[in-house]
């Protein structure tokens, strides 16, 4: 009985203990299963963390790899941070891709579409391009300095060979007249000597002949003094008594002898035997004394201006083609134009350039309109640039600019164009002196059409 007793002691001691161990391993199981459920939600928490951050694929990719490679000790997020950190600074500005590209584009004219390393590619080429064509430019300049500097040079090499050979020409003229002078004098010396002897040969046979002629000069030379006095005397009483040429455009050409219909037809007592043509042009003025220039020279306008449309042998028919509300054209009125004369023909040298149509612009095709007016109304004009003899007007067109001294780098064309200008100018007013100091008419453009009625082209 004492053996069975053990044995059963012993099977509820194993079973007590399996119970526990049991109940142990169910706690457990039931503690780990319940720790696996918020393991598993942890690891998809933390797998969905990490694909914020990158991908598996991502994290599979060589780029990925590569920053696992260069990364160090910093996570990868710790570099790529200071990777962003060092881009701003290098940058200067906010670096979101959008914002970049809009500064980029605003600032620098980027295209956002385009590449910014392709960019600065091509701009880095357009910069060596530029520096290129600057380093030819001076290169140019630089010749072209050379240039000028031979070309002043030259045109002082030019000025000392002029200054030579003016002044070997001018010693070699002022030899010559020393030389010839110098042999005048001795021929002169030489004559005095020979009348001094033939006059010391001849005063021991004629001393009383020539104390009679010597007699004779003192009293021709007293005459002759008296007589020299007296034609002073009278050339001075000459001049203040001698009437002046006038002006020949102020010289009245005719008179209107009838005015018809409503006072714009009038008839002239010149016609074809007066040398009147067609289409002539004459002012009207009320009498003769109106004609007279100003202390400038213009002529005043007439109260109207009348063409000739008709002419006969001694009268021609006339039309009023301007006139002064007030003054009408009446008989006896008298009429003028400076290119015509019943009994002579006006000789007129035209110079210059004119602006007859107010354009602003003296041109010789203007100048040659008015050779052509002055020939189709009778009067002849002379070619040349002097005033001669039988001149009758000087017709001058706008006074030419007389330019300043050029500058240290003008080139030969532009000093021979302001020496060009500066002889044109001097000529015009040698010109106008030679004029006043013959007593020649000077007329302008001006005065000339206010005197003939037109009124320009």
């Amino acid at each position: 009985m004492a053996i069975r007793s053990t044995a059963g002691t012993g099977v509820v001691v194993a079973l007590v203990v399996f119970i526990i161990v049991s109940a142990a391993l169910l706690t457990t199981t039931i503690i780990f299963y319940s720790q696996r459920g918020k393991l598993i939600d942890d690891a998809a928490t933390a797998k969905k963390n990490l694909d914020d951050v990158a991908t598996s694929m991502e994290r599979g990719s060589e780029s990925y790899k590569a920053i696992e490679s260069v990364r160090g000790r910093d996570s990868v997020y710790g570099y790529l941070n200071n990777q962003y950190k060092s881009l701003q600074d290098y940058v200067g500005s906010p670096v979101e891709i959008d914002t970049l590209k809009q500064n980029y584009s605003d600032n620098l004219g980027v295209d956002p579409n385009t590449n910014l390393y392709t960019h600065l590619q091509n701009s880095r080429r357009q910069i060596q391009e530029n520096a290129d064509t600057i380093r030819t430019l001076k290169s140019r300049i630089s010749q072209l300095q050379e240039r000028n500097d031979r070309l002043v040079g030259d045109l002082a090499v030019a000025e000392d060979e002029r200054n030579v050979t003016l002044e070997a020409s001018v010693d070699s003229k002022l030899a010559g007249i020393r030389q010839a002078d110098s042999k005048y004098e001795q021929e002169v010396a030489k004559a005095l000597d020979g009348l001094q002897q033939a006059k010391d040969r001849n005063r021991t046979r004629y001393v009383g002949q020539i104390r009679d002629l010597e007699t004779e000069v003192d009293r021709l030379s007293d005459e002759n003094v008296r007589g020299q006095s007296t034609i002073e005397e009278l050339r001075s009483l000459v001049d203040r008594s001698k009437i002046k040429p006038k002006d020949p455009a102020a010289l009245v050409d005719g008179e209107i002898i009838e005015v018809t219909g409503r006072g714009d037809q009038v008839y002239i007592n010149r016609g074809t035997d007066d040398q009147i043509v067609l289409g002539m042009i004459f002012q009207v003025y009320d009498d003769a004394a109106q004609v007279r220039p100003d202390e400038d020279g213009n002529f005043p306008e007439g109260k109207a201006t009348i063409q000739v449309v008709k002419v006969g042998d001694t009268t021609a028919t006339a039309k009023v083609t301007r006139a002064t509300r007030g003054r009408p054209v009446v008989s006896n009125d008298v009429i003028v134009n400076p290119f015509y004369d019943p009994n002579y023909t006006f000789k007129f040298l035209v110079h210059g350039n004119f602006d007859i149509d107010a354009d602003g612009r003296a041109t010789s095709a203007e100048r040659e309109y008015i050779e052509r007016q002055i020939q189709s109304w009778g009067g002849t004009v002379i070619s040349g640039n002097e005033i001669t003899g039988d001149l009758d007007f000087l017709v001058l067109g706008v006074e030419p600019s007389n330019p300043q001294n050029p500058s240290a780098n003008a080139t030969q064309l532009e000093m021979q164009q302001i020496l060009d200008q500066r002889m044109t100018h001097q000529q015009y007013n040698d010109l106008f002196n030679a004029a006043k100091k013959a007593d020649i008419p000077v007329l302008n453009a001006n005065r000339l059409y206010i005197l003939t009625g037109k009124r320009g082209i």
